[in-house]
């Protein structure tokens, strides 16, 4: 769907309105909330009246996913597919640890798959390709494996999975790395769909034993920041298997968007090509105000066509600064990434300093002796909640180049953030165990337990 800026707003604000309608005919969470603000439907006819809406925090959410599901059942005028459900997804945890659902109708679910297929089209997936899909097998559907599937079968590629993950006694369904690369090597797929790190570390085994990826030519990688270091190191394991002309694809993605912003070429700004379905305002988290376009802010979603699960104002969770416009790389428009997000709160305070992980975890990803990295702060006496900060750089590396790291790495760190940390070396797998876990967990605070 190509639509100018004209176009397209008209038609976001007219699914707008319908879906405001719908939330508050039969919609548990926002029929409630809204009463309490004394708002009606009339009150929201533009996207500039979505201000008027209170945002909508992530807690509230997880605390009832079921009271987030548009009731279909109580609105009769809805066709078959708007009212059937389809499948589930699953999220961000509840208040109670389990994972939040995230529900689609039928619906929901061709709309994903139109958003699947516009994506992927953008990012260079075509006729010809087979997709490795190597998202681990988790014990709850979502979205960053289901998207694989749905990408192959809105364009008719075919998708093989290396299917890793946490093994179970019961179902011995999972395979080893070893397994998953001999599996892919039979495949001979052309495009690589993974984790960023878990993809690094794919790549890093499948050289190693020699294995042959003739036709390999593209890395989509999600989930993870991706640094430049990253990138560069995946086109070079490309370029090692063979490919002229190597294309690495980052998404920024998130369960409630079913996908998220892509990029139309190497080094592309990451944008959202389906405007049609979400709208996305950077707020002040404080006050629910837009700050000025381009500036940082707090991501909140709203679902412009959505009947299962539906968000209005929704704090994804991230800082962010977006720009609306047309791409100057392939002329499609939607909102671009113009400062790459992070979580919010993932700033740390240590020894007064305050420092950003994500600078230090990208000076790390450079040097490509390091297999993983783990930043850790604790108290430099646990027993005593008073006692120093210390923070930890835990590294998981080739043996001969512990000695050069444990002296290089210190006056790295501390160059970036200001503060010098103690150096700690891990066996393989202690860090992440890359075919258990869906993400690593790059940064712990010990002195919050």
């Amino acid at each position: 769907m190509r639509l100018d800026s004209n176009a397209l707003r008209q038609l976001r604000e007219k699914r707008l309105r319908r879906t405001v309608e719908l939330c508050f005919a039969a919609h548990p969470f926002y029929r409630l909330h809204y009463q309490q603000f004394g708002l009606n439907p009339a009150d929201i006819q533009s996207l500039d009246d979505l201000q008027k809406l209170p945002l909508v925090r992530k807690d509230q959410y997880m605390a009832n996913p079921e009271d987030f599901r548009l009731r279909v059942a109580d609105l009769p005028d809805l066709s078959f597919e708007e009212k059937t459900f389809w499948n589930v997804a699953y999220t961000t945890g509840t208040t109670s640890g389990k994972p939040s659902p995230f529900f689609n109708t039928t619906h929901d679910h061709y709309q994903v798959l139109m958003q699947s297929g516009r994506c992927s089209e953008a990012e260079g997936i075509r006729r010809g390709d087979l997709i490795a899909n190597l998202i681990p097998l988790s014990a709850m559907p979502t979205g960053g494996f289901l998207v694989v599937g749905r990408t192959g079968d809105v364009l008719g590629v075919p998708v093989v999975s290396a299917m890793t993950g946490a093994k179970h006694p019961e179902y011995p369904i999972r395979r080893t790395l070893d397994e998953a690369i001999d599996c892919l090597a039979a495949a001979d797929p052309t495009v690589f769909w993974g984790i960023p790190s878990f993809v690094r570390h794919f790549f890093r085994r499948a050289r190693e034993r020699g294995a042959k990826f003739s036709r390999a030519r593209m890395a989509l990688v999600t989930g993870e920041p991706t640094s430049a270091a990253l990138r560069s190191e995946l086109t070079e394991h490309l370029r090692a298997f063979g490919a002229e002309d190597p294309q690495v694809r980052i998404r920024y993605s998130c369960t409630e968007m079913q996908g998220g912003f892509v990029q139309c070429c190497n080094e592309a700004r990451a944008q959202n090509l389906t405007p049609d379905l979400y709208f996305l305002e950077v707020v002040d988290p404080a006050t629910g105000k837009r700050v000025p376009e381009g500036k940082e802010g707090a991501m909140a979603l709203t679902h412009l066509h959505r009947r299962g699960t539906v968000f209005l104002r929704y704090l994804v969770g991230d800082l962010i600064a977006l720009r609306m416009g047309e791409c100057p790389h392939c002329g499609r428009l939607g909102e671009q990434i113009v400062q790459s997000p992070r979580r919010t709160g993932s700033l740390l305070k240590v020894k007064g300093m305050l420092i950003n992980p994500d600078l230090v975890l990208e000076a790390l990803s450079a040097d490509r002796a390091i297999r993983e990295y783990q930043l850790i702060v604790r108290k430099s006496d646990p027993a005593d909640p008073d006692s120093m900060d210390s923070l930890v750089v835990r590294l998981e590396a080739d043996a001969q180049a512990r000695e050069r790291l444990a002296a290089e790495i210190p006056a790295l760190v501390q160059q970036v953030c200001m503060v010098r940390p103690k150096v700690e070396f891990a066996g393989p797998g202690e860090i992440h165990d890359r075919l258990n876990d869906l993400k690593s967990r790059m940064v712990i605070d010990e002195r919050k337990r």
